[in-house]
């Protein structure tokens, strides 16, 4: 009976470790970082191929709010995010100063329509329910 004790501790002690070190692995990569539109996935994808040189970038920051890069032109934003990785985006406003690529265009169009994300390793992927998704990939730490 007085070995079962301690070995009934040592093994509560290694389980509370083990789950602690399994959430901080999921935080270690968040959305609050910058990431670069790679790809759009829907029906309708293959009439807004992306171009070389045209790499439309988003940050997420920590206090709600967005910027985005398009091709010539930047923006900003606010989001917000709630339980099961739903996330709203709104109040977005970009200059015009002159074209952008018919990506980038839908990009900015998409990102209002945006209900959900996933992180999986470094992609980011931002869910438009019965369109598809946006694919982004992390360009810093």
């Amino acid at each position: 009976m007085k070995t079962t004790i301690p070995v009934i501790i040592i093994m509560l002690f290694l389980i509370s470790f083990i789950s602690c070190e399994e959430d901080e692995c999921k935080c270690q990569i968040n959305i609050y970082k910058s990431w670069e539109a790679s790809d759009f996935m829907s029906i309708e994808s293959v009439l807004y191929t992306k171009e070389n040189g045209y790499n439309p970038v988003i940050e997420f920051k920590t206090d709600g709010t967005l910027a985005f890069q398009l091709d010539a032109n930047g923006g900003t934003g606010t989001f917000e995010i709630s339980e099961n990785n739903s996330i709203e985006i709104a109040n977005l406003g970009w200059t015009d100063m002159c074209c952008d690529s018919e990506f980038s265009e839908k990009f900015v169009e998409m990102l209002l329509l945006v209900n959900s994300f996933s992180i999986e390793g470094n992609i980011l992927k931002l869910f438009v329910t019965e369109w598809g998704w946006i694919e982004l990939k992390l360009i810093s730490h």
